[in-house]
């Protein structure tokens, strides 16, 4: 299993519209996708001052989640990520251990 971490700062005022872009279409359109396991929407903890998101999504394997990227629904339901977004970052990391997932 891998997850895929996208890192988020949204442009100026459009905080509120990121966080909607990502639930839909983004991880609706994921969450249908062949490999897909699960995913989380990361915020800073209470009132740190940063409008900034994580998005971690879990993959059964490194495979199944670039076939999702190179599907053009991918393109489509991302689109309003990067227009939304300042700066957008991503990692890819292997799953070496789970606890009650």
């Amino acid at each position: 299993m891998i997850t895929l971490h996208v890192y988020l700062t949204p442009k100026t005022g459009q905080a509120e519209a990121l966080r909607a872009a990502i639930l839909d279409p983004w991880i609706s359109a994921m969450s249908e996708q062949p490999g897909f396991v699960q995913a989380s929407m990361l915020t800073p903890f209470e009132d740190e001052g940063s409008e900034d998101i994580e998005v971690v999504s879990y993959w059964e394997s490194e495979e199944l989640r670039l076939e999702w990227v190179a599907r053009p629904i991918h393109d489509q339901v991302f689109a309003p990520i990067g227009e939304l977004a300042e700066t957008v970052a991503s990692t890819v990391k292997t799953v070496g251990h789970t606890w009650n997932v």
